[in-house]
C-alpha cells in the first residue's frame, strides 16, 4: 500500500514586537567623530602637499623654464608661431574658397585670389574724430548693487526703471535686495540686520573673524586664507549656517588639530569637500608634471634636457613646414586648372567668333 504523502511543514515566522519605548538612548559619538576628524585631517594634509606643489610651480618653475625657452630657443619659437600663423590664414582661405565653388561652380583658384591674405582691420585706420561719441550710461552714479537691480528690471520686466513711481521703485529695490541676500549673492552688499541673526550664526561669525581678518596678520598673503574669507562673507549675508558651520570645522582643524566644537555631520561633509578639492588639485598637478617646464627643472642633467626639448622645437618646425608646403601645393594645383582652364577657352573662341559671325551674315541674307 503507497504511502501517504505528507503535506509540507509551513514555518510561521515568529511575530515581532515593537518596543513603544520612546526614551533616546544616547551614543557615545567620540570614536565616530575622532574617525572622521583624521580622515578629514589627512586629506587636508594631502591638500595642503598638492597646493604647495602647484603653488612652486607657478612661482619658481614655470617662469624660471620660461626664462631659459626665451634665452635659448627664443628664434625658433617665433618662427614656430610664424609658421603656425600663416598655416592657419592659409586652411582658412582654403576651406572658404572650396566651400563657394562648390556651391557656385566657380573655379576655387579664381575665388582664392580675391579673399587674399588677412590685413589689418578697416576700423584701425578710421579716423577718431569721425566716430560718434558713445551712448551716455543710464546707470551712472549708482551704487553697484543698484545698477544691477536696473539691469535685472530692464531684463526681466522689460521695463526703464526711470519710468516707475518712487514707490514701486522702492519697493521692487528692497525685494531684490532681501532676495540677494538670501542667494548669497557674491556681488550683493546687503548685511543682515542684527535683531534678524541667529545666535549659533553671531557665534560662529565672531570666531572666525578673529581666525581669518586680513587685519589679524596670520598667513594674510596664503590663497586658502583669502578664500575662506570669502567664504565667510558670503555665507553671513545669506545667513547660511550650514556653510558657517563647515568653515568652523574646517578652522578648527587648522588651528589645532580637532574639531571639538563641530558635529561629526559637519565633520564629514568637511572631509567630503576637501576630497573633491584634493581630486582637482591632483588633476592640475598632473597637468602641470606633464609639462616640459616640471621636465626640465627636475632633470638630471638639464643640458641634456635642453636639447630634447630643441630636438622637438625643431621636429614640430619640420612638420609646420611640411604642412605648409602641402596647402601651398593645394592652391598651385588650382593654380595649372585655372590656367589650363583659360587656354581651353582661348583655342576655342576662334570657332565660337567665326559661328557667330556666320549666323550674323545668314540673319542678314534673310532679312534682304
Amino acid at each position: 500500500m503507497p504511502r501517504r504523502r505528507q503535506p509540507k511543514r509551513v514555518y510561521e515566522m515568529p511575530s515581532v514586537r515593537y518596543s513603544k519605548d520612546l526614551r533616546i538612548v544616547l551614543l557615545d559619538q567620540q570614536p565616530l567623530r575622532e574617525e572622521a576628524g583624521g580622515e578629514a585631517k589627512r586629506i587636508m594634509r594631502e591638500v595642503n602637499e598638492h597646493s604647495e606643489m602647484l603653488a612652486e610651480f607657478d612661482r619658481t618653475i614655470r617662469p624660471a623654464f620660461e626664462r631659459w625657452e626665451a634665452e635659448n630657443l627664443g628664434p625658433l619659437l617665433d618662427e614656430e608661431r610664424r609658421l603656425h600663423a600663416k598655416i592657419d590664414d592659409l586652411e582658412h582661405r582654403i576651406d572658404m574658397a572650396d566651400f563657394e565653388s562648390f556651391l557656385t561652380g566657380r573655379d576655387p583658384f579664381e575665388i582664392f585670389e580675391e579673399t587674399g591674405p588677412e590685413s589689418e582691420p578697416e576700423d584701425s585706420h578710421e579716423n577718431p574724430e569721425d566716430k560718434s561719441p558713445p551712448d551716455p550710461d543710464p546707470d551712472e552714479g549708482f551704487d553697484p548693487e543698484e545698477r544691477d537691480f536696473r539691469s535685472y528690471v530692464r531684463f526681466i520686466f522689460e521695463d526703464d526703471p526711470d519710468d516707475m513711481g518712487k514707490a514701486k521703485y522702492k519697493r521692487l529695490f528692497e525685494d531684490y535686495r532681501r532676495w540677494r541676500a538670501k542667494m548669497g549673492g557674491a556681488h550683493s552688499s546687503t548685511k543682515p540686520k542684527a535683531d534678524d541673526i541667529p545666535a549659533r550664526v553671531k557665534e560662529i561669525y565672531r570666531i572666525l573673524v578673529r581666525r581669518l581678518h586680513p587685519d589679524t596678520g596670520r598667513e594674510r598673503s596664503n590663497p586658502q586664507t583669502r578664500k575662506l574669507w570669502d567664504d565667510l562673507q558670503q555665507a553671513y549675508a545669506a545667513l547660511d549656517l550650514e556653510r558657517m558651520e563647515v568653515l568652523l570645522a574646517i578652522t578648527d582643524l587648522h588651528e589645532s588639530g580637532s574639531a571639538v566644537r563641530s558635529t561629526l555631520y559637519h565633520l564629514r561633509q568637511v572631509a567630503r569637500q576637501l576630497r573633491g578639492q584634493l581630486d582637482a588639485l591632483k588633476v592640475r598637478l598632473r597637468q602641470a608634471k606633464k609639462s616640459p617646464a616640471w621636465t626640465f627643472w627636475h632633470a638630471k642633467n638639464r643640458t641634456q634636457a635642453g636639447e630634447k626639448i630643441r630636438a622637438a622645437v625643431l621636429a614640430r618646425i619640420r612638420s609646420a613646414k611640411d604642412e605648409l608646403a602641402s596647402l601651398e601645393d593645394e592652391v598651385e594645383h588650382w593654380k595649372e586648372q585655372a590656367k589650363r582652364k583659360r587656354e581651353r577657352m582661348t583655342k576655342r573662341s576662334p570657332k565660337k567668333a567665326s559661328k557667330k559671325k556666320n549666323f550674323e551674315d545668314g540673319q542678314q541674307l534673310f532679312d534682304i
